[in-house]
């Protein structure tokens, strides 16, 4: 897989974000681990497609579009793998109980704890797309589980990826395009406390869909654009 472009898949993981890249024209795929997102957005420099696995664009109430669509392309198997972004009151909240408390004041609706665990990273990811117009011209949000499906000729995971069967296949998908030096490059490269198998999976597919969007062959969910209240587009591309 090969392009003009720069382009770079995150995933958040224990560590902080861990970082898959390609510079633009090169073919070898360069890893590093940041414990921030600040430390993973400026080592892309002279990246033109930054994709992530994290909600980009919070709404204010409700539920997102994106988030709804992507549950149905990824039906029946992988719908849990899609979690409701956690609208913008909450955001910075510490205790779930009080987060939940807010979110139904606000929504109608308590938020899940899938949501509320990664909530400093989508806080951290959120405060960064504010401040930057132009990392934010350059950001994608990307469901891996997507990439995989598209990968796997339109058909969604049937194991989970934390599965040894689930994690296998998802394995073969990525080397059929990164090759597997890349791959056990990047799974040998930092300890498991640190990131995890699945995590390095998910970036790379991440990569892979950030690739998509570099030439324009990429999906958007929904179609038409959908923006947060801050001018934030909330869509997944994949």
């Amino acid at each position: 897989m090969k392009t003009t472009h720069g382009i770079a898949g995150i995933d958040g993981c224990r560590g902080g974000w861990f970082v898959a890249t390609r510079p633009p024209g090169g073919s070898e795929v360069r890893c590093f681990l940041a414990p921030d997102i600040g430390g993973a957005i400026n080592g892309l420099e002279d990246i033109d497609v930054i994709g992530v696995d994290m909600p980009v664009g919070i709404p204010d109430r409700g539920r997102r579009e994106c988030d709804r669509l992507a549950r149905k392309r990824l039906s029946p198997y992988r719908t849990s793998s899609v979690f409701s972004s956690p609208i913008r009151p909450v955001l910075g909240i510490s205790d779930y109980r009080d987060a939940c408390d807010v979110h139904e004041r606000h929504d109608g609706r308590r938020m899940s704890k899938q949501a509320f665990f990664i909530m400093p990273r989508i806080v951290e990811l959120d405060a960064a797309v504010r401040a930057d117009a132009a990392l934010a011209s350059r950001l994608y949000e990307i469901h891996p589980e997507l990439s995989f499906g598209a990968l796997n000729g339109g058909t969604p995971m049937k194991h989970p990826k934390r599965d040894g069967a689930g994690f296998d296949y998802r394995y073969v998908l990525l080397t059929g395009v990164f090759g597997k030096r890349s791959i056990e490059a990047a799974l040998n490269l930092y300890p498991r406390k640190l990131v995890a198998r699945d995590d390095v999976l998910d970036a790379f597919a991440v990569l892979w869909s950030a690739s998509r969007v570099a030439i324009g062959d990429a999906v958007r969910l929904p179609e038409e654009p959908q923006c947060d209240a801050c001018g934030i587009e909330m869509a997944i591309w994949y």
